[in-house]
């Protein structure tokens, strides 16, 4: 379905991945997301519990976990149409005439909730995070990782990360770091890293 708006009086069709990206980068209130790999991992998540959405985008294994060339080919389109802008190098956040555009649009309550959730839990982690609970995740976008085999050695690191900036559960962490729920829970005592009352 397109959607049909009028922007300095020039008609602008969006269609419906156009506006979820659009959706996903204007939600917390614009808040920039830092790279391309965050987008195409926050896109992935939302497509994940959206499954309407999974064929819009069409995520498949790649070099940095999932990816989807139709989100890069859309998110090139949203700069073009001049609703999205680059800033920083690789930092992405709608300008003015974008937060227009996502102002006028009535995404469903659900699919506000979910982005929001989605894009607050990779904004302040790594992208090195992002990967490491991606492909734990998701262990069959695995395949054609450049990166994943230099990652393992760094498991708990990263989880003990996650944990401690509460965007991951205990047992998601000791998944994570590859431990059992008893050798995570060693590990966080062995450094005084109190999470229990």
């Amino acid at each position: 379905m397109k959607l049909m708006i009028m922007e300095e009086n020039l008609k602008i069709d969006l269609d419906d991945d156009e506006k979820l990206v659009l959706y996903a980068i204007g939600a917390l209130d614009n808040s920039p997301l830092e790279s391309k790999i965050k987008i195409q991992k926050l896109m992935f998540l939302i497509s994940n519990v959206f499954k309407d959405f999974q064929g819009l985008l069409h995520f498949e294994p790649h070099l940095f976990g999932p990816y989807s060339e139709t989100l890069d080919n859309v998110l090139d389109s949203l700069i073009r149409l001049g609703f999205v802008e680059e800033v920083h190098g690789s930092s992405y956040r709608l300008n003015d005439a974008g937060m227009r555009m996502y102002l006028s649009l009535k995404p469903k309550p659900e699919l506000v909730r979910v982005i929001e959730d989605f894009k607050g839990f990779l904004n302040d982690i790594s992208n090195n995070e992002i990967l490491a609970f991606i492909y734990v995740s998701y262990p069959q976008y695995i395949s054609e990782s450049i990166i994943w085999d230099e990652l393992k050695p760094n498991r708990q690191k990263f989880a003990i990360s996650l944990f401690r900036k509460s965007k991951v559960s205990f047992g998601k962490a000791a998944e994570i770091a590859g431990l059992s729920s008893i050798d995570f829970d060693k590990i966080l005592k062995d450094r005084r890293i109190r999470w229990r009352e």
